[in-house]
Protein backbone atom coordinates (compact mmCIF):
# COMPACT_ATOMS: atom_id res chain seq x y z
CA UNK A 1 0.00 0.00 0.00
CA UNK A 2 0.97 3.20 -0.72
CA UNK A 3 1.68 5.74 2.34
CA UNK A 4 3.19 9.03 3.00
CA UNK A 5 6.65 7.55 2.61
CA UNK A 6 6.25 6.12 -0.52
CA UNK A 7 8.71 7.47 -3.58
CA UNK A 8 8.05 5.80 -5.94
CA UNK A 9 6.97 2.72 -7.88
CA UNK A 10 8.82 1.51 -10.89
CA UNK A 11 7.50 -1.73 -12.78
CA UNK A 12 9.59 -4.63 -11.98
CA UNK A 13 11.84 -6.80 -14.83
CA UNK A 14 12.92 -9.59 -13.27
CA UNK A 15 10.13 -12.20 -14.52
CA UNK A 16 8.69 -12.95 -11.37
CA UNK A 17 7.26 -9.31 -9.83
CA UNK A 18 5.31 -6.93 -11.25
CA UNK A 19 6.67 -3.42 -9.40
CA UNK A 20 8.97 -2.48 -7.06
CA UNK A 21 7.88 -0.49 -4.66
CA UNK A 22 10.53 2.62 -2.89
CA UNK A 23 10.16 4.33 0.73
CA UNK A 24 11.97 6.92 1.93
CA UNK A 25 13.93 5.03 4.04
CA UNK A 26 15.19 3.93 0.81
CA UNK A 27 14.04 0.48 0.88
CA UNK A 28 12.62 -1.50 -2.54
CA UNK A 29 9.50 -3.33 -2.09
CA UNK A 30 8.94 -5.81 -4.79
CA UNK A 31 5.41 -6.97 -5.43
CA UNK A 32 3.89 -9.17 -7.58
CA UNK A 33 0.93 -6.94 -8.50
CA UNK A 34 0.93 -4.06 -10.95
CA UNK A 35 1.67 -0.34 -10.17
CA UNK A 36 -2.35 -0.05 -11.62
CA UNK A 37 -3.35 -2.39 -8.39
CA UNK A 38 -1.20 -1.15 -5.89
CA UNK A 39 -2.59 2.15 -6.97
CA UNK A 40 -6.36 1.39 -7.14
CA UNK A 41 -6.22 -0.92 -3.59
CA UNK A 42 -4.08 2.50 -1.67
CA UNK A 43 -7.38 4.69 -3.21
CA UNK A 44 -9.66 2.47 -1.45
CA UNK A 45 -7.63 2.02 1.77
CA UNK A 46 -8.22 6.03 1.42
CA UNK A 47 -11.97 5.50 0.63
CA UNK A 48 -12.18 6.40 -3.50
CA UNK A 49 -10.65 4.20 -6.50
CA UNK A 50 -8.37 4.77 -8.78
CA UNK A 51 -11.27 5.56 -11.21
CA UNK A 52 -13.11 7.97 -8.89
CA UNK A 53 -9.54 9.75 -8.33
CA UNK A 54 -8.89 10.43 -11.91
CA UNK A 55 -12.46 11.19 -12.84
CA UNK A 56 -12.30 13.64 -10.12
CA UNK A 57 -8.84 15.86 -11.29
CA UNK A 58 -10.61 15.47 -14.84
CA UNK A 59 -13.66 17.10 -14.08
CA UNK A 60 -11.79 19.86 -12.29
CA UNK A 61 -9.09 20.19 -15.09
CA UNK A 62 -8.47 19.38 -18.53
CA UNK A 63 -5.45 16.83 -18.29
CA UNK A 64 -6.97 13.66 -19.88
CA UNK A 65 -3.35 12.13 -20.42
CA UNK A 66 -0.94 11.12 -17.67
CA UNK A 67 -3.63 12.75 -15.30
CA UNK A 68 -1.82 13.52 -11.49
CA UNK A 69 -3.62 10.71 -9.20
CA UNK A 70 -4.77 11.95 -6.00
CA UNK A 71 -4.47 9.24 -4.06
CA UNK A 72 -5.16 11.09 -0.64
CA UNK A 73 -5.87 14.81 -0.59
CA UNK A 74 -6.06 14.75 3.15
CA UNK A 75 -2.16 13.61 3.59
CA UNK A 76 -1.30 15.43 0.53
CA UNK A 77 -0.68 12.01 -1.27
CA UNK A 78 -0.01 12.45 -4.84
CA UNK A 79 1.78 10.83 -7.69
CA UNK A 80 2.33 11.89 -11.32
CA UNK A 81 3.11 9.14 -14.17
CA UNK A 82 5.75 9.31 -16.90
CA UNK A 83 4.31 7.78 -19.10
CA UNK A 84 0.95 6.34 -20.10
CA UNK A 85 -0.34 5.06 -16.85
CA UNK A 86 -1.33 1.55 -19.15
CA UNK A 87 2.23 1.44 -20.17
CA UNK A 88 4.14 -1.39 -18.17
CA UNK A 89 7.03 1.16 -18.20
CA UNK A 90 5.36 3.86 -16.38
CA UNK A 91 7.20 5.02 -13.14
CA UNK A 92 4.53 6.54 -10.64
CA UNK A 93 6.65 9.33 -8.44
CA UNK A 94 4.99 10.50 -5.58
CA UNK A 95 5.19 14.58 -5.45
CA UNK A 96 5.97 15.70 -1.89
CA UNK A 97 9.46 13.52 -2.11
CA UNK A 98 10.89 15.01 -4.99
CA UNK A 99 13.26 17.65 -4.21
CA UNK A 100 14.67 18.23 -8.11
CA UNK A 101 15.20 16.68 -11.47
CA UNK A 102 18.56 16.68 -13.71
CA UNK A 103 19.66 15.33 -17.05
CA UNK A 104 22.98 14.02 -17.52
CA UNK A 105 24.47 12.19 -20.70
CA UNK A 106 20.97 12.28 -22.14
CA UNK A 107 19.54 10.76 -19.52
CA UNK A 108 16.71 12.37 -17.09
CA UNK A 109 16.68 11.70 -12.97
CA UNK A 110 14.83 12.31 -10.62
CA UNK A 111 16.09 13.92 -6.52
CA UNK A 112 14.39 12.47 -3.54
CA UNK A 113 14.63 14.82 -0.42
CA UNK A 114 15.87 12.09 0.99
CA UNK A 115 19.16 11.91 -1.31
CA UNK A 116 18.25 9.11 -3.43
CA UNK A 117 18.20 9.30 -7.25
CA UNK A 118 16.16 7.46 -9.76
CA UNK A 119 16.23 7.16 -13.62
CA UNK A 120 12.81 7.97 -14.84
CA UNK A 121 12.08 7.38 -18.29
CA UNK A 122 10.36 11.12 -19.90
CA UNK A 123 12.34 14.42 -20.49
CA UNK A 124 12.74 17.10 -17.37
CA UNK A 125 10.60 19.22 -19.52
CA UNK A 126 7.88 16.19 -19.12
CA UNK A 127 8.46 15.98 -15.14
CA UNK A 128 8.21 19.40 -14.72
CA UNK A 129 5.07 19.79 -16.92
CA UNK A 130 3.50 16.85 -14.52
CA UNK A 131 4.92 18.48 -11.40
CA UNK A 132 2.88 21.69 -12.42
CA UNK A 133 -0.10 20.01 -13.27
CA UNK A 134 0.07 17.87 -9.47
CA UNK A 135 0.40 21.22 -7.51
CA UNK A 136 -2.00 22.90 -9.25
CA UNK A 137 -4.34 19.85 -8.64
CA UNK A 138 -2.85 19.46 -4.59
CA UNK A 139 -3.63 23.43 -4.26
CA UNK A 140 -7.58 22.84 -5.93
CA UNK A 141 -8.30 19.83 -3.71
CA UNK A 142 -7.11 21.63 -0.35
CA UNK A 143 -9.13 24.45 -0.77
CA UNK A 144 -12.71 22.65 -0.85
CA UNK A 145 -14.70 24.46 1.68
CA UNK A 146 -15.60 21.94 4.62
CA UNK A 147 -19.49 22.08 6.50
CA UNK A 148 -17.82 24.00 9.55
CA UNK A 149 -16.01 26.54 7.50
CA UNK A 150 -19.30 27.50 5.72
CA UNK A 151 -22.46 29.72 6.59
CA UNK A 152 -24.23 27.31 8.74
CA UNK A 153 -27.59 28.99 6.85
CA UNK A 154 -25.86 28.32 3.31
CA UNK A 155 -25.70 24.58 4.00
CA UNK A 156 -29.46 23.79 4.05
CA UNK A 157 -28.43 20.95 6.22
CA UNK A 158 -31.35 19.02 7.08
CA UNK A 159 -32.04 15.72 8.66
CA UNK A 160 -35.12 14.16 8.11
CA UNK A 161 -37.64 13.41 11.42
CA UNK A 162 -35.46 15.70 13.24
CA UNK A 163 -37.00 18.88 14.54
CA UNK A 164 -34.44 21.28 16.40
CA UNK A 165 -35.99 23.95 18.74
CA UNK A 166 -33.81 26.18 17.49
CA UNK A 167 -35.01 26.68 13.93
CA UNK A 168 -32.93 29.58 13.36
CA UNK A 169 -29.29 29.00 14.52
CA UNK A 170 -27.89 32.42 14.90
CA UNK A 171 -30.49 33.17 18.13
CA UNK A 172 -27.93 30.86 19.76
CA UNK A 173 -25.15 33.14 19.28
CA UNK A 174 -22.18 32.34 21.01
CA UNK A 175 -23.57 29.54 22.85
CA UNK A 176 -22.92 27.13 19.36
Amino acid sequence: MVTRRTVAICPAYDGVHQSVVHDFGGRKAFSEKTAMEILDESCMTYRSTYDGRIKAVRHAFDYLRKTPLMICPQQYIYAIPTKAPTDYDCIWLFCQHIEFTSTREGKTYVHFTNGEQLEINCSESVITRQRERAAITMTHFSTIPTISSMNRNETGLHLPGFHSPHHNLDELGPQL
